[in-house]
């Protein structure tokens, strides 16, 4: 059937016009929208500050390692704050060289302005679980078999000790041993599966490959974005003050920065009073 030449799209005229509104050119920064959308998507965490240990000789540079401020880290962390931040890019990437492999464990974090993040602030996200492998030697310590994992463990999945090279690994059950915190307690009954060449060690060197789930932990290494600060109003000239834009950081897992704690020494605890 023909149209006589015309388009049903094109020819078609419009019988109502929406009006046009008005339009305001200036730019403006909205630091407020910013927050909320970190604070409505981001998961809840703790920002530990990081601060270097009064302990550092001055001549090497080095920690004391007796100090119980910061186990012989040159660091300590004070001040806990609650808070919520976005996570981008939480991987464990992996780079192979010819001698090995390189994990950088990076993640970079961005958080509102008022959490003031720098170097070497610990970051504890308390929403989130990953899954971490590491070989532990318990040792006797005060008449208790002890262990200290990097992380402290939520749930620990599996458990194997270590027999002998012939053998096959033993499944350590859960009733074998007591997470407090960061601390493994194991029955001393465990000592006695393990061969040992010395028929009079009464405490045989015990080797165990554990896997289980922690809150991951980071600790900022570089910043991105730190000291962007803005004006809010669209009068440069006006007596608004400055808004701190949000901060964005690069982290790196904790077991790539530091050691495990030390057997049988706890942490001294360093606040500012309120």
């Amino acid at each position: 059937m023909s149209n006589n030449g015309k388009s049903i799209i094109s020819d078609k005229k419009a019988i109502i016009t929406t009006p046009a509104e008005v339009v305001d050119p200036k730019e403006v920064w909205r630091v407020n929208d910013f927050n909320e959308l970190i604070y409505a998507h981001g998961y809840e965490a703790y920002l530990d500050r990081a601060m270097r240990c009064a302990c550092v000789e001055k001549a090497t540079g080095q920690a004391l390692s007796t100090c119980r401020n910061c186990l012989g880290r040159g660091w300590f962390f004070t001040d806990r704050r609650e808070t919520r931040v976005i996570v981008q890019g939480m991987n464990n990437s992996k780079k192979f060289k010819d001698w090995g492999e390189v994990n950088a464990g990076q993640a970079r974090v961005t958080a509102r302005g008022s959490d003031k993040m720098g170097f070497m602030d610990r970051i504890i996200l308390l929403e989130l679980e990953a899954y971490y492998s590491e070989i532990i030697r318990p040792i006797m310590f005060e008449s208790e078999i002890i262990a200290y994992p990097i992380y402290e463990p939520i749930s620990i999945t599996n458990m194997f000790l270590f027999i002998s090279e012939t053998q096959v690994l033993m499944p350590v059950p859960p009733e074998m041993y007591v997470v407090d915190k960061n601390k493994i307690v194991f029955d001393p009954e465990l000592s006695t599966f393990v061969i040992s060449d010395d028929m009079n060690d009464v405490n045989p060197p015990m080797t165990l490959t554990m896997r289980y789930s922690y809150n991951p932990v980071y600790h900022v290494i570089d910043a991105n974005r730190e000291l962007m600060r803005v004006r809010t109003k669209t009068d440069p000239l006006s007596d608004s003050r400055l808004t701190d834009m949000p901060i964005n950081v690069l982290c790196r897992k904790a077991h790539y920065i530091f050691d495990p704690q030390k057997f049988g020494e706890s942490l001294l605890e360093n606040n500012m009073p309120t």
